[in-house]
C-alpha cells in the first residue's frame, strides 16, 4: 500500500486537501451546533433568571484508579472554639494510609462537610484554616495525634464537630545595634518537640510561624498553638554591610532577647488565642566572613557541576537543616560562600553526573553523583584553601523473597525498599527504589550505617533481611564507598501479628483521649524508627489496634496521655514508661486481644 503523505500522493490528489479542510470545518461546525445545547445546560441558567442554589460541601476525590471506591459516608462541622460559630472555607482531609484513599473536603457557608463514597478502613480527619490552629478530629493537646474514626462499609459516621481555636500571635519589631528598624530580616518560631529520636527545636506548625520585616521592622506569627516558644531572627539582605576599613560586618542570627547563643534565648509564652506584641530585640553585629574552597571526586579531578550547602550543625545556632548559604560550583571546581556568622557548621557538597545543574537552596535528594561532607568551626576570619573530596556511595541489590519461597499475592510495583540511616542525625541521603518485575531491587547511593525497611500492602511485613546468609534486619550496616553488595534477601511474611484492645477509665468507661504504646523490654532495641515500638490512638469506641509487630517474647504496653508525636523513641520516656507497663509476648501470626486500664 502507498505512503497517503508521500510527494506522489499529495501531487495526484490536486486540490483534495483544500476540499477536506473545507469539509473538516463543516464537520466541525456542526457538531457545535449539536453540542450547544449540552453546554447551555451545563452553565446553568443565565444570572438573573432564578435564584442561584447553594453551594453543597465540596469533595475533591482522587481519580478512581488511586482510591477504591466505597458507600462509606462521613459528616460533620468545623466550628470556632471560642464562638461555636461555623467556619466556611475550612480545609478538611480525611486520611486512610492502610487503603491508600486520601480525600479533601471544603466546608460550606454552615461550616459543613462530607465525604461520600469512602472504603470501609480507619481515617484519620483534620481540618485547618488560616488564622486559626489546625487540628486532628478528637486532638486535645498541641503537638499529639487525634482520635481515628474507624468506619464500614455502608456506614455513616456523621455529627462530627472539630472545634478549632484562633491561634496565638507573637509580633514585635526587629532592630540593629544603633535602634534602627531593620527591614527583610527573616523571623521564626519555633518549639521544643520530638524529631529523630531525642527532643530540639523545630520549626513552629504552620506556614505563618515564619515571616519578614516591613520597612518599620516589624513582623508577626499568627495561627501558632498555644505552648512556649525561640523567636529568632536573621538578617541576610543579599549582601555584606561594609565599615570604613572595608571588613565585611553583619548579623548573626539572633534570639530573642537578643543573644546568639540558644541557650541563652528566653522562651514566649501564649496560651489559647493570647497575642504577645512586645517580642522586640536588636540583632548582634559580627563580623561576617566568606568561606572559599575546591571540591575533587574521588578520582582527583575537580568537579565542574555540582553545589556545595552550607547548614547549622546539629544544635548549633538553631535546628539543623535550616539552610545558612549554598553556592554553586565553577567550571574549576571552586566554590564560594559570602556572609557566614561565626558558628558551627556542616559543609555538603554534591556533584552531577553528565553536567547536570543544581542550584542555589538545592536540597540534596536521591540519585547519581558522588557526594562529601566537612564539619566546620567558624571563627572571625576567612576560611580559604578548604578541599572536600566527593566519594560515590554503596550499591545494593537483592531480591525480594518470602517465608513460604511462594510469591507475595500482590504485583512488585506495590512494594517499596528504602534504607534510613542510623543514628541519623548525622546522616547523608539515602535511597528507596522499586521493585523490578521479576521481584529483585537496587538500591544506588548509600551512605552510613543503614537498616533495610519496606512498604507492603496491608497483611504482608518484613521478617528478615539477609545479607551472605547473615540477619541484618536490625543491625545497621555500613558500606564502604564506591562497593558494590548483591546477593541481599528481603523476606516478607503475611503471617502477620495482630495486638488489639480498648483503653478504659477507673470506673471501665472508655477512654479516647490517650495513646496506646508497645516496646520492647530490652533497651538496646530503643532506636530511632525501631521495628520494635508502635503507637495508635482508639478509634472513636475506645478501642486500638496494632498490627504488624514482629514476633518477640518480651513486650512491653502502656496506655498513656499527652504522648507527642515521636515521643516514643526517646528512651527517657521508655524508662519512665516502663513502670507502669503490662506485658506482652507475640509469636508469628498470633492476634492477641490486651485490654489496658489508664493509670
Amino acid at each position: 500500500m502507498s505512503n497517503p503523505f508521500d510527494k506522489r500522493s499529495v501531487t495526484e490528489m490536486g486540490h483534495a486537501p483544500f476540499c477536506r479542510a473545507r469539509v473538516c470545518r463543516r464537520l466541525v461546525l456542526l457538531a457545535l451546533l449539536a453540542a450547544a445545547p449540552v453546554l447551555l445546560l451545563a452553565q446553568g441558567p443565565p444570572e438573573g433568571r432564578g435564584q442561584r442554589p447553594v453551594a453543597p460541601p465540596r469533595d475533591f476525590r482522587q481519580p478512581p484508579d488511586q482510591a477504591p471506591r466505597g458507600t462509606a459516608i462521613i459528616r460533620g462541622v468545623v466550628l470556632a472554639a471560642d464562638t461555636g460559630t461555623p467556619i466556611r472555607r475550612a480545609q478538611v482531609r480525611a486520611v486512610a494510609n492502610g487503603i491508600r484513599e486520601n480525600r479533601l473536603a471544603t466546608t460550606d457557608a454552615q461550616g459543613r462537610f462530607e465525604f461520600k463514597e469512602l472504603a470501609a478502613g480507619r481515617y484519620t480527619l483534620s481540618a485547618s484554616k488560616g488564622g486559626f490552629v489546625g487540628l486532628q478530629y478528637g486532638q486535645r493537646r498541641p503537638s499529639e495525634s487525634g482520635t481515628p474514626l474507624e468506619i464500614g462499609e455502608s456506614q455513616v459516621l456523621d455529627k462530627l464537630v472539630i472545634a478549632l481555636p484562633r491561634g496565638s500571635v507573637i509580633s514585635g519589631r526587629i532592630f540593629d545595634e544603633f535602634g534602627e528598624p531593620v527591614a527583610n530580616a527573616v523571623v521564626n518560631a519555633m518549639r521544643y518537640g520530638y524529631s529523630q529520636g531525642s527532643q530540639r527545636y523545630l520549626p513552629a506548625p504552620g506556614q505563618n510561624s515564619r515571616d519578614t520585616t516591613d520597612d518599620q521592622g516589624q513582623f508577626r506569627l499568627f495561627g501558632l498553638p498555644p505552648g512556649d516558644y525561640i523567636v529568632s531572627a536573621n538578617f541576610r539582605a543579599g549582601g555584606e554591610v561594609t565599615d570604613s576599613i572595608a571588613e565585611p560586618s553583619g548579623y548573626a542570627p539572633t534570639y530573642f532577647p537578643g543573644t546568639v547563643n540558644i541557650s541563652e534565648a528566653q522562651r514566649v509564652r501564649v496560651d489559647i488565642s493570647q497575642e504577645q506584641t512586645s517580642v522586640n530585640f536588636a540583632l548582634v553585629a559580627t563580623r561576617l566572613v566568606r568561606l572559599s574552597g575546591t571540591v575533587l571526586d574521588s578520582q582527583g579531578a575537580p568537579v565542574t557541576a555540582g553545589a556545595v550547602m552550607l547548614m547549622p550543625a546539629e544544635g548549633a545556632q538553631g535546628p539543623a537543616g535550616m539552610l545558612a548559604g549554598g553556592e554553586r560550583l565553577d567550571r574549576t571546581g571552586a566554590f564560594r560562600i559570602n556572609n557566614v556568622a561565626p558558628g558551627r557548621y556542616v559543609l555538603q557538597v554534591r556533584s552531577f553526573p553528565g553536567g547536570g545543574r543544581g542550584g542555589r537552596g538545592l536540597v540534596f535528594a536521591d540519585g547519581a553523583g558522588e557526594l562529601g561532607r566537612l564539619d566546620l568551626a567558624v571563627g572571625q576570619e576567612d576560611v580559604n584553601g578548604l578541599v572536600l573530596v566527593t566519594r560515590p556511595g554503596a550499591t545494593v541489590s537483592g531480591v525480594i523473597t518470602t517465608d513460604t519461597s511462594q510469591p507475595p499475592s500482590f504485583t512488585p510495583d506495590r512494594l517499596q525498599i528504602s534504607t534510613i540511616a542510623s543514628p541519623p542525625a548525622t546522616a547523608m541521603p539515602g535511597g528507596a527504589a522499586r521493585v523490578n518485575p521479576d521481584w529483585t531491587f537496587s538500591l544506588a547511593n548509600l551512605f552510613d550505617a543503614r537498616l533495610f525497611r519496606v512498604s507492603a500492602p496491608q497483611g504482608w511485613a518484613l521478617k528478615q533481611v539477609l545479607l551472605n546468609g547473615q540477619d541484618i534486619t536490625d543491625t545497621p550496616t555500613e558500606f564502604a564507598a564506591a562497593q558494590t553488595v548483591s546477593g541481599v534477601q528481603v523476606v516478607l511474611t503475611d503471617k502477620v501479628t495482630n495486638v488489639s484492645g480498648s483503653i478504659t477509665d477507673a470506673r471501665g468507661n472508655p477512654v479516647t483521649d490517650a495513646a496506646v504504646v508497645v516496646f520492647p523490654a530490652d533497651d538496646r532495641l530503643w532506636t530511632f524508627q525501631s521495628r520494635f515500638i508502635r503507637t495508635t490512638r482508639p478509634d472513636q469506641d475506645g478501642r486500638y489496634e496494632i498490627r504488624g509487630l514482629p514476633a518477640y517474647d518480651d513486650y512491653l504496653l502502656a496506655a498513656v496521655q499527652g504522648l507527642e508525636d515521636g515521643q516514643a523513641s526517646d528512651p527517657e520516656f521508655l524508662a519512665r514508661t516502663k513502670r507502669n507497663a503490662a506485658d506482652l509476648a507475640l509469636k508469628e501470626g498470633e492476634t492477641k486481644v490486651l485490654n489496658v486500664a489508664l493509670k
